[in-house]
């Protein structure tokens, strides 16, 4: 069997035991933003030990950190998703309570006050909407 090129072989071929599941980690760790003297403390490996493992891994460093931060994206649009439909409901329960008072009741002022604080928050909530590209359709296909 003809020896591999270091550089184009798998982890799994390249390194013996044990030291591709700490590069593994090496590779979560940085993904998440971890320094090198943070990671050597955990890993118990050298700092230029890791530096060489970085430029080495960059790719799937990348790849993982952009995986994390679409995952965080997913979650932050979520959860404006849950606020502006709460917002929503709050609104309409204000609507409803106005309808049934007159103008003349001190606390309706105060209730024209939330309705208005309402509407903005609803305002900061607001994201424009835009069509996906085609080159977007297919990745959500795949």
């Amino acid at each position: 069997m003809a020896l591999l090129d270091q550089k184009t072989a798998p982890l799994e071929i390249m390194d013996p035991p044990g030291k591709t599941e700490i590069k593994s980690q090496f590779i979560e760790l940085r993904a998440k933003g971890w320094s090198y003297v943070k990671i050597s403390k955990k890993l118990k490996v050298s700092k230029s030990t890791l530096a060489n493992w970085s430029q080495e891994l960059e790719a799937e460093i990348a790849s993982l950190k952009a995986m994390e931060l679409e995952a965080l994206y997913e979650r932050y649009f979520l959860a404006k998703e849950g606020r502006i439909k709460l917002l929503g409901e709050q609104l309409k329960d204000i609507q409803i309570e106005l309808k049934k008072r007159k103008l003349d009741r001190v606390s309706t002022e105060k209730l024209l006050e939330l309705e208005l604080k309402v509407y903005q928050a609803l305002r900061e909530e607001y994201i424009e909407a835009r069509p996906l590209s085609d080159q977007e359709i297919l990745e959500l296909k795949e």
